[in-house]
Parts: structure tokens; sequence; C-alpha cells
């Protein structure tokens, strides 16, 4: 309530101020909604101060404990239904904006419910029977069988198919393929002479096996998504075991995880943003990091620290997160008065493995300020100002789940560990921790993007946390045996939970089909599809193009190119892309297209090529009018020629 009234308040007062977008010099930014600049900084202020109220009213909540414990449960859970149903009218008006005083006035009233009568409990938790702890480098048969089970669920069976439908795609090219090509000249640094706008690991992996056959170059494309998702998947299950304490839970989540990232007609490797790729270290950061919290170690810190750089090579934005929620987490062992120089030796060593990546990667001319004003401006992009922004929906439904719910388990699950930290340190509070912390970090993307399905794609540590407390409420129920009712009677629960919610899964906004009735048509091992559902990749290239080219541009040269696929035609005529940004009819600022047309002494224009911004074909006209002259033509190619 608190932060909801702070942004009302802030939105109104500072609304001139909030609508000035930071992202002015891409003239691709436009908002959709009135106001839109202004409300989408509004909603970011609010989830900062959402996570700031909620950890002290929860830390406050810790302190008062013994005046709250004996008392029934039941009106504390009528007064959060009725907070929760209230805060939904209340924050779409906020951010109209405008004042509902009737659901503030409910959810103040709603607020005293659990003091009206004190009614004792009679509710004993005493929890299941004792099991045999999984060790960590426990492996078993059961394990060995479900981990085949999630291979097969993983790997695609026809990668010429679906290598053929992603070749056809942009997303692709711009988080992957593109700036791999780069890699056809030697010498090239991302930030002085092309922007890996996502992340620089995945493109400079692929980059070690560069073809020019475009048909071979993105089969390699989807083994590397599908190595990824692999490495992720297979994490995520080793590491829940050891969370859980059993394996049946880690697998169904580890499959949700897989299902919730699909989209479309099960072609999500069409789109790779959207993928676990992103994130693919998380766990094995997670599992050290857990371990480390309860037994230091100073092989577990370095072991942390190079997860973390390697996870910000691989991908800028959420190996940042990784590196903050690792942060936050060592923090928590401040409390215990000792090992004050954790944080500080592990970030100065994450440093030092990231730059030695980056170095190892692209030489020493990495290090540099352009260089590092191009790695960090993505995620300025994305966070300060408003680029690809979407505001909430501000209506019941998943949305209040998405929205105020699963924050509030997460703040108060992170709280309620770290105010008894030094208490009660073992294994499954510090994954409690960790978990909870990565769950509100990697919300960021979401809270920028405001799209359902970008929460669902981000939302793997939630639900781990959702389905620890949801076997929690179930042993808590039934409480202590010696059957194996509990477990099975909590794995049911969150199964059919799981699938219910796969499939009713869909984006308010994007009218796609997502979740478990997408994950169906995806052409795994386990679907027994198996039969290739398209041909190779074919460039339609003569003996006039290729020779034209040949004839202005050497071997190792970079070729200015606007192409509707110019991420194909490149590959074929083995030529680094010159645009500084790729795919070229898809740049999104003026200062891209200044610095493509920087040294190059040769444009080609493909016949029929087309932009996707009317900008960007009025200065490419302009600039070809007035520094470039036709030169001579091939069969798919105009060359212009830069004027003496």
């Amino acid at each position: 309530m608190a932060a909801g009234l702070s942004a009302y308040l802030i939105l109104n007062a500072a609304k001139p101020d909030l609508a000035v977008n930071l992202a002015l010099d891409f003239p691709v930014v436009q908002s959709a909604v009135p106001n839109g600049e202004a409300v989408k900084r509004a909603e970011k202020i609010f989830y900062l101060l959402f996570y700031g109220f909620g950890a002290a009213a929860a830390f406050a909540a810790l302190k008062l404990r013994k005046f709250f414990e004996g008392r029934s449960l039941v009106p504390f859970y009528l007064s959060s239904v009725i907070i929760i149903t209230e805060l939904h009218p209340f924050l779409r008006a906020t951010f109209e904006p405008r004042f509902q005083a009737l659901a503030l006035t409910a959810m103040v009233a709603a607020g005293f419910i659990p003091f009206v009568k004190r009614f004792p409990t009679r509710i004993h938790i005493n929890g299941d029977a004792e099991a045999r702890p999984i060790g960590l480098f426990e492996f078993g048969w059961v394990d060995a069988v479900l981990i085949a089970a999630l291979l097969a669920l993983i790997l695609p069976m026809d990668v010429q198919g679906m290598a053929t439908r992603a070749a056809g795609g942009n997303h692709p090219v711009s988080y992957l393929t593109g700036p791999a090509l780069y890699h056809f000249a030697k010498g090239l640094v991302p930030g002085r002479d092309f922007l890996a706008f996502y992340g620089y690991g995945p493109p400079y992996l692929l980059s070690r096996f560069l073809t020019a056959d475009a048909n071979a170059l993105y089969c390699l494309y989807i083994r590397l998504i599908a190595g990824s998702l692999v490495i992720f998947h297979v994490s995520a299950y080793w590491v829940l075991r050891d969370f859980f304490q059993n394996r049946a839970m880690p697998f169904v989540l580890a499959f949700v995880f897989l299902a919730l990232c699909q989209y479309a007609d099960g072609d999500a490797f069409g789109g790779p943003s959207a993928l676990a790729i992103r994130y693919m270290f998380v766990f094995i950061a997670v599992g050290i990091l857990a371990r480390l919290m309860v037994k230091p170690s100073g092989w577990l810190l370095v072991a942390l620290s190079a997860v973390c750089g390697v996870s910000i090579f691989w991908n800028t934005e959420t190996g940042i997160y990784t590196w903050a929620v690792a942060c936050a987490a060592l923090c928590v062992r401040l409390l215990e008065r000792r090992r004050f120089w954790e944080v500080a030796a592990f970030t100065g060593m994450s440093i030092v493995f990231l730059l030695g990546l980056f170095v190892a990667a692209f030489g020493p001319a990495v290090l540099s300020k352009d260089f590092l004003y191009v790695f960090l401006t993505p995620l300025g992009l994305h966070s300060f100002s408003n680029w690809v922004s979407v505001t909430l929906i501000w209506q019941p439904g998943f949305g209040t789940v998405y929205q105020i719910v699963m924050p509030a388990i997460a703040i108060g699950t992170a709280v309620s560990v770290a105010g008894a930290w030094t208490g009660s340190r073992t294994v499954e509070r510090a994954y409690l921790l960790v978990l909870s912390l990565v769950a509100l970090v990697f919300m960021t993307k979401w809270v920028n993007r405001s799209l359902d399905a970008v929460w669902q794609q981000n939302a793997f540590a939630y639900l781990a946390v959702g389905a620890w407390w949801g076997r929690s409420a179930f042993r808590a129920a039934v409480g202590r045996t010696k059957s194996q009712l509990v477990p099975a009677m909590s794995l049911g629960a969150v199964a059919v939970v799981s699938v219910a919610v796969l499939l009713s899964a869909q984006d308010r906004r994007q009218h796609v089909t997502i979740g478990l009735r997408s994950y169906l048509q995806y052409p795994s091992i386990a679907s027994f599809r198996w039969k290739p559902s398209a041909g190779p990749i074919k460039v339609a290239l003569d003996a006039s193009d290729v020779e034209l080219v040949n004839r202005v541009l050497p071997p190792g040269g970079r070729m200015l190119l606007l192409s509707d696929q110019d991420w194909l035609v490149l590959p074929a005529l083995g030529r680094a892309p010159k645009s500084d940004f790729m795919p070229f009819r898809d740049m999104f600022s003026r200062d891209q297209v200044i610095r493509s047309f920087a040294g190059a002494d040769y444009f080609f224009l493909e016949r029929g090529a087309t932009n996707q911004y009317d900008w960007l074909k009025e200065m490419v006209d302009q600039i070809l009018q007035e520094q470039f002259e036709h030169s001579e033509e091939s069969t798919r190619f105009i060359l212009y020629r830069r004027k003496s």
C-alpha cells in the first residue's frame, strides 16, 4: 500500500520529468500508450519501493513475531485476500493516474482484521519423517533415468527443420549468428567495430565453428541452443535435488521450466532471448553459493567468482543479475560478524575472470572506455530508459499472482531466512534465501517489458520457492508420518497445478501460443517426430554476384550490404559485415548508420531490399545520394562506390 501511494504521489508530482525518454537517440523507441513513458518509469519506481517497503515490513514482523505467536492464521489469510484483491483496482487507478479512495479504505480496514480478536491456533507443525539425505555428488540409476528423460524432452530431433525456420527470422541474427559473422574478418572488437547487444559468449563460441555454408551454420546454431538448454535444465535438476532432497520434484520443475519458455508452433529456438540460454549458468551459481553460505571455503568463493565471470561474458544482463544475487546473499553473512572481505574479494575475482575471458577472446583492445560504454549500454537501455518497454496490466487473474503474490512471497522468504540466519544455517535455508533473491532480481527484465510471457520465461526461481512452500503446507497439514503419502501428495499437487497452469498460460497482449500447448508441438526426441520437416537452406547467388564481390572486396574484408537476409548472404560469400549491427535493415540508431558507412568505399544494395523503418530508408538514401555513386550491377546486387 505504501509503495502504491508513493507511486501515485510521484507520478502526479513529477509526470513531465518521468516522461523524458532516455532512449531518444533511438528512433525506434515509441510508446503505444498515452503518457506511456511516465507510467512505465512510475511502475519501475513502484517495484523499487515495493521491494524496499516489503523488506522493511518483513524485518519488522520478525521483530514482533512473539506478539503474533498463538494467533490463528485464518484472520491473516482473510486480511491478505482482501488487501491483494483491492490492490489491483488501487494500482490500476494509480497508473492512470487517479486516486481510488474506496480500495485504499478497504485495504487499510483489512489490515486490522487479525487484531480484532485473538483466536488461538491448534495447528502443530511437526513435518514428516526424516529421510536419508541425498549427497550432492551421489548418482544412482534413478538419476540416470531422469536425466536421460530430460535429454529426450530437451534435444530436438528435427535439427534441419528447426535450422531452416530459424534462418527465416531476424531475432537469431541480432542475438547470436550476426555477431558471430564478424569473425570472418580478423581483429574486430565489440564496441569499436560492431555491437553484440545481448552478450558475447554464444556468438564467440559459434564463431569458433564459422563456415561459409549458411545451412551448416544454422544447424550449428540449433545444436548450440540445445546444448545450452541441456546444461541449464540438468544443472537445475541437480541443484534442486540438493534443495528438495528428493528426485521427483526437481524433475517435474525442470520440465516446467522447459515448457514455460515455449511459444508459437514449438519453434522457440527462433527467439533465443526467450530461452534459458540467457541464464545458462544460474543454477550452477546457485548451488555453489548455497554451499558457500553454509560452509565457507576459499575454493568455493573462487569457483563462484569464476561462474559469475563466465555468466557476465555469456550474457551481460543475466550475468550481472547473478553477481548481484551473490553479493546480496554474501551480505547476509555479515550478520555473523565475520568474513567482511568476502563481497569485495568475490567482486574483484569476478572482474579478473571476466577481463581474462574478454582479452582471450578479443585481445587487449577490449580494455578501453569505448568497450566499457557499449558493454553497459544495453543494461541501461533496459532499466533507466524506456527501451521497448511495455506497461503492466493491473487486472485480476494471473496478473495478481505475477505482480503481487509471488514478489511478496519471495521478499518474505528471503527476509525470514536472513533475519534468523545466525541461529539456523542449513543448506535448505540457504537455497531458500538464494532462490528468493534470484526470483526477485531476475524479474528486472519483466518489470521493464511487462509481458506475461516474459514473466513466465524468468519465473524458474519463483516456481522453485513456491513448490517448497506447497510441500511445506502438505507437511503441516498431514504431520509426521512414515508413509510416502506426504511426498506423493505434494508431488501430485505440484504436477497437477503445473499442468493446469501450463495449459492455460497465455499472454494477455500477444496472441501467440505459449506454455505446454506450444511445447507439445516441439520436435523433441520424445515427440517421435523425427522426419525432417524442411529442406536445407539455400542462398541464390550466381557467378556474377560472386565475381563482383570478389573483385572489389578481398577475402577477410568487410561488406556493407543492405539485404532482407544479409545474415545468409554474407556467410555464403565468406565476408564479415561492415554494418555496426546485424541485420542492417533493423538498425535502431542513427549513430549506428553513421558508424556503418564510416570508412566504407563500397555499398551493396540487394535488389528489392527493404528497410524496417522509414527514418532508416531516408537516411541511407541521403547518404548514398551525397557520398556515393552508382557503379555496376550483378544479378542480385547493385554496387555503389564512394565518390572520389
